[in-house]
């Protein structure tokens, strides 16, 4: 029994990229079947063709990047055309989504992140998936951004975030929900074979 995972990100400055790759590392460590697609590639993918779905960006200005609000949108507009987006969001069996942010937080630290999470995982949930983890991993400031961001900020010196130890605590994530995925995806096919 295979668990399918999709992993999807968006990274202009290769945090969130660094992220999504330990991620897979875990999920794969657990034995999951892994597609790792940049967002410009993943239009059109179905969803419903995986048990997991992950997708990270980081945050810009306490939000999503442009590309991945356009994305978002485009989503929800297919599930609400083939009748999926519907009052009280109820959850489809067998449809789980992971989403991850990458930010650098020099005003509020982590707080800039956790409204960009909230919009990822409730897009998910109005598309009817299980949201198991809203996962969250400091990066730094790359190329032309002001240096005593990465020194001076609420969370300190940043610099070569994400670090062996962040995208170590991804991987090991990753790997323990696949497990307990797997395992509940092997309960629910054994409950419809008893049924079916």
């Amino acid at each position: 029994m295979v668990l399918r995972v999709l992993v999807i990100y968006y990274s202009p400055g290769g945090n969130t990229k660094r992220t999504a790759e330990a991620l897979c590392r875990g999920l794969v460590r657990a034995e999951a079947e892994v597609t790792l697609v940049p967002l410009h590639r993943a239009r059109g993918i179905a969803l419903d063709d995986y048990d997991l779905v992950c997708l990270g960006c980081p945050a810009y200005h306490f939000a999503p990047p442009a590309p991945v609000r356009r994305a978002l949108d485009r989503r929800i507009a297919e599930g609400n055309a083939m009748g999926r987006v519907v009052p009280n969001a109820p959850r489809c069996a067998g449809r789980t989504a992971v989403v991850f942010v990458t930010y650098a937080g020099p005003h509020t630290g982590i707080a800039e992140a956790t409204p960009v999470g909230d919009v990822l995982a409730q897009t998910f949930r109005h598309l009817g998936y299980g949201v198991r983890g809203v996962w969250y991993t400091v990066g730094a400031f790359h190329e032309n951004s002001n240096p005593r961001l990465n020194l001076y900020g609420r969370l300190g010196d940043i610099r070569g975030r994400p670090n062996a130890h962040d995208l170590g605590v991804i991987e090991a994530n990753a790997y323990g929900l696949a497990t307990v995925l797997r395992y509940e995806k092997a309960e629910r096919e054994k409950r419809q074979g008893r049924h079916g």
